[in-house]
Protein backbone atom coordinates (compact mmCIF):
# COMPACT_ATOMS: atom_id res chain seq x y z
CA UNK A 1 0.00 0.00 0.00
CA UNK A 2 1.39 3.06 -0.73
CA UNK A 3 0.86 7.32 0.93
CA UNK A 4 0.71 10.38 -0.48
CA UNK A 5 2.63 12.83 1.47
CA UNK A 6 1.57 16.07 0.67
CA UNK A 7 4.16 18.18 -0.49
CA UNK A 8 6.25 20.58 1.13
CA UNK A 9 4.55 23.72 -0.55
CA UNK A 10 1.35 22.50 0.41
CA UNK A 11 2.52 22.27 4.05
CA UNK A 12 3.65 25.39 3.67
CA UNK A 13 0.68 27.09 2.33
CA UNK A 14 -1.39 25.58 5.14
CA UNK A 15 1.03 26.34 7.68
CA UNK A 16 0.68 30.61 6.40
CA UNK A 17 -2.68 30.63 6.69
CA UNK A 18 -2.87 28.97 10.07
CA UNK A 19 -0.36 31.93 10.76
CA UNK A 20 -2.84 34.36 8.96
CA UNK A 21 -5.97 33.28 11.34
CA UNK A 22 -4.17 33.12 14.38
CA UNK A 23 -2.66 36.96 13.62
CA UNK A 24 -3.73 38.98 16.15
CA UNK A 25 -6.51 41.58 14.94
CA UNK A 26 -5.46 45.43 14.62
CA UNK A 27 -5.20 47.20 17.93
CA UNK A 28 -8.03 50.18 18.43
CA UNK A 29 -7.88 52.23 21.69
CA UNK A 30 -11.58 52.34 23.14
CA UNK A 31 -12.84 55.85 23.24
CA UNK A 32 -15.87 55.43 25.53
CA UNK A 33 -19.26 54.61 25.07
CA UNK A 34 -23.12 55.07 23.94
CA UNK A 35 -25.62 57.12 25.13
CA UNK A 36 -28.62 56.04 22.65
CA UNK A 37 -30.73 58.62 24.53
CA UNK A 38 -28.06 61.62 23.93
CA UNK A 39 -27.99 59.80 20.29
CA UNK A 40 -31.55 60.73 19.82
CA UNK A 41 -31.48 64.14 20.94
CA UNK A 42 -28.66 65.20 18.78
CA UNK A 43 -29.77 63.84 15.65
CA UNK A 44 -33.75 64.63 15.66
CA UNK A 45 -34.53 67.35 19.09
CA UNK A 46 -34.48 66.96 23.00
CA UNK A 47 -38.14 65.71 23.02
CA UNK A 48 -36.95 62.22 20.89
CA UNK A 49 -36.31 59.23 23.00
CA UNK A 50 -34.37 56.37 22.66
CA UNK A 51 -36.63 52.85 22.45
CA UNK A 52 -35.43 49.22 22.55
CA UNK A 53 -37.68 47.24 20.13
CA UNK A 54 -35.84 44.25 19.73
CA UNK A 55 -32.91 42.29 21.68
CA UNK A 56 -30.02 43.22 18.92
CA UNK A 57 -27.57 45.95 18.59
CA UNK A 58 -29.50 47.07 15.97
CA UNK A 59 -33.03 47.08 17.52
CA UNK A 60 -32.56 51.01 18.76
CA UNK A 61 -35.03 53.50 17.47
CA UNK A 62 -35.76 57.14 18.13
CA UNK A 63 -39.56 58.14 18.55
CA UNK A 64 -40.83 61.23 19.71
CA UNK A 65 -44.71 59.32 20.16
CA UNK A 66 -45.87 59.68 16.51
CA UNK A 67 -42.89 59.36 14.18
CA UNK A 68 -40.14 56.34 14.60
CA UNK A 69 -36.27 57.11 13.22
CA UNK A 70 -33.49 55.51 12.90
CA UNK A 71 -30.21 56.07 15.46
CA UNK A 72 -26.77 56.68 13.84
CA UNK A 73 -24.63 54.83 16.36
CA UNK A 74 -21.63 56.38 14.44
CA UNK A 75 -22.46 60.00 14.24
CA UNK A 76 -22.77 59.86 17.92
CA UNK A 77 -19.27 58.55 18.22
CA UNK A 78 -17.85 61.33 16.11
CA UNK A 79 -19.70 64.27 17.73
CA UNK A 80 -19.04 62.88 21.54
CA UNK A 81 -15.45 62.05 20.54
CA UNK A 82 -14.39 63.53 17.37
CA UNK A 83 -14.05 62.62 13.83
CA UNK A 84 -12.06 59.61 13.89
CA UNK A 85 -14.47 57.70 16.07
CA UNK A 86 -16.45 55.06 15.16
CA UNK A 87 -18.92 53.04 16.53
CA UNK A 88 -18.78 49.02 16.84
CA UNK A 89 -21.78 46.46 18.39
CA UNK A 90 -18.88 44.12 19.55
CA UNK A 91 -21.21 41.70 20.90
CA UNK A 92 -24.15 42.28 18.96
CA UNK A 93 -26.39 42.94 22.18
CA UNK A 94 -28.14 46.11 22.38
CA UNK A 95 -26.29 47.00 25.48
CA UNK A 96 -22.90 46.09 23.45
CA UNK A 97 -22.10 49.42 21.49
CA UNK A 98 -19.11 51.08 22.37
CA UNK A 99 -16.94 53.81 20.11
CA UNK A 100 -13.33 53.56 19.38
CA UNK A 101 -10.35 55.22 17.58
CA UNK A 102 -8.94 53.29 14.59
Amino acid sequence: MMFAFPSATSLLGTAAGLVMLAAPAQARTWAGGVDMEQACDWQYAPNWSAVLIVQSSSGWICTDGTAIRSIDVGYFCRRRYGSNAYADPQGGGPYDWGCYFP
